[in-house]
């Protein structure tokens, strides 16, 4: 008989979104301690909402899992039906996200925190911020952030070396979901000044629609902006490297985030991030030294990125000290199977 502890990652489907990448990047694993196993829950449009979660329900059921690690809203909501009829499992909340989506969002994480065995972050920022946005008083938000109930997971997801160096130019590049709170709106407007500047210059904007697309086709159209800045569907990292060779700069102008995989992702490659200081990011990001933080002033930014365009050893410098902020972090699959050893260790699953 297999004494294996089981672990099951429980992840809505959200058209390769951050979680759902870094849930693909560890599907499956097995130890001597545990077998781990990521179960999607898929959105279909042939079926409604009650028939797609008592489907998926029905299949965790037979998984039989020990430990459910729960990420975002809708996983959630199942997680909790099964902790109540199966009270003797556990779960770890996953967050991923600085804000609740929605009040629903919020009600629903706030019933999970506090059911939950421990809390796991993808960000420090991400873990204080979340908390204190549930709905609870100050004393339940203090008792969930204790140290031995919090974990902050490495969404590094992983090592990637540096594309070769070119000469600094206005190449500019953006991965990610097409959504609101990314405010690629913002980024073309801010592109769309550079480009009276420079006319040769580009923006290659990568990921799947998350309800963005269709106001940034129109806004590059108003800015008669359709030969420098190309609109992709979603790729698979491989593909995009391809597209990132060509540029120098990653822009990414959220209105919040969490740790914000992609802006990691980019400073491994070479590329110097333009951001806002916002989530995880201002942890790692520092204005001239390893990145440019916009500060809503898109004269002042720009001044920024053309003097890197004529100092060629200042680029070098910030692009340098962008690769080196990530060498000594872990992967998230690594991170991962550290945590749930410790995990084990502290509930005694393993005899």
């Amino acid at each position: 008989m297999d004494q294996k502890t089981k672990i099951l990652h429980i992840v809505p489907t959200k058209f390769g979104g951050g979680v759902e990448t870094a849930a693909n990047s560890f599907l499956d694993y097995s130890c001597k301690n545990f077998c781990f196993r990521v179960f999607f829950l898929k959105n279909r449009k042939d079926e409604n909402s009650a028939i797609a979660y008592l489907k998926s329900f029905k299949k965790i059921n037979e998984i039989s899992p020990d430990f459910i690690l729960t990420s975002l809203w809708k996983s959630n909501i199942i997680t909790l039906i099964y902790k109540f009829i199966n009270s003797e499992k556990k779960y770890i909340l996953f967050l991923h996200s600085t804000k609740n989506k929605h009040f629903i969002d919020g009600l629903v994480t706030t019933l999970a925190a506090l059911f939950a065995c421990e809390i796991w972050a993808d960000s420090s920022e991400t873990i204080t911020k979340r908390i204190n946005s549930l709905y609870l008083f100050s004393h339940n938000k203090k008792l969930l952030v204790k140290k031995n109930k919090k974990k902050i997971i490495s969404f590094v997801l992983e090592k990637f070396q540096p594309q070769k160096i070119i000469k600094c130019k206005l190449s500019f590049i953006y991965w990610g979901r097409l959504c609101s709170d990314k405010n690629i709106d913002k980024s073309i407007k801010l592109f769309s000044k550079i480009y009276k500047f420079e006319k040769k210059s580009k923006f290659v904007i990568i990921g799947p629609d998350s309800g963005a697309k269709k106001l940034l086709i129109e806004l590059i159209k108003k800015h008669k902006l359709e030969k420098n800045v190309l609109i992709f569907d979603y790729m698979k990292f491989e593909e995009i490297k391809k597209y990132a060779r060509k540029a120098c700069f990653f822009i990414q102008l959220s209105s919040y985030e969490g740790m914000a995989m992609s802006v990691a992702e980019s400073m491994q490659l070479g590329l110097i991030p333009i951001v806002t200081n916002v989530g995880q990011i201002k942890k790692y990001c520092i204005n001239n030294h390893n990145s440019l933080i916009y500060e809503n002033n898109d004269e002042k930014i720009m001044s920024k990125i053309i003097e890197l365009i004529y100092y060629a050893e200042k680029y070098k410098k910030i692009r340098q000290h962008s690769i080196d902020t990530w060498k000594n972090y872990p992967t998230y699959k690594k991170d991962m199977i550290s945590s749930i050893e410790k995990l084990i260790t502290k509930f005694k699953f393993i005899s």
